[in-house]
């Protein structure tokens, strides 16, 4: 969910005129809270960690994140390989790849059964 908010509010962003770095950065701050509370509630339910711990990790793998994405979509608008739309798309997935994959094994690791 939280990564189609993201995708919504960058594309959006982007055909309205902002430039595609702002543009993802603000579709990061709108879609950050949804990220959080999608995965302590839903996607690594009963996780074991308490919320205010699980969030302090969060933040660390969301920054990681949207660094990330950032350096990716900076990088392949240099390269001047697709339209800024795509380019999120691309830097966003990948993203949204690692934010997962560091939330499953850290952010949320704990001793229950969501893990």
């Amino acid at each position: 969910m939280a990564t189609l908010v993201h995708l919504i509010v960058a594309i959006t962003l982007i055909r309205l005129g902002v430039a595609a770095l702002a543009a993802n950065a603000a579709a990061f701050m709108t879609a950050f809270l949804v990220s959080f509370w999608g995965h302590h509630l839903f996607t690594f339910a009963g996780h074991g960690v308490v919320a205010t711990r699980a969030f302090q990790r969060f933040v660390v793998v969301a920054a990681i994140g949207f660094l990330v994405n950032e350096t990716l979509l900076l990088l392949l608008l240099m390269s001047g390989a697709s339209r800024p739309e795509v380019t999120v798309l691309i830097s966003t997935a990948f993203a949204a790849a690692s934010t997962f994959i560091l939330s499953r094994h850290w952010a949320f690791a704990g001793t229950g059964r969501g893990r």
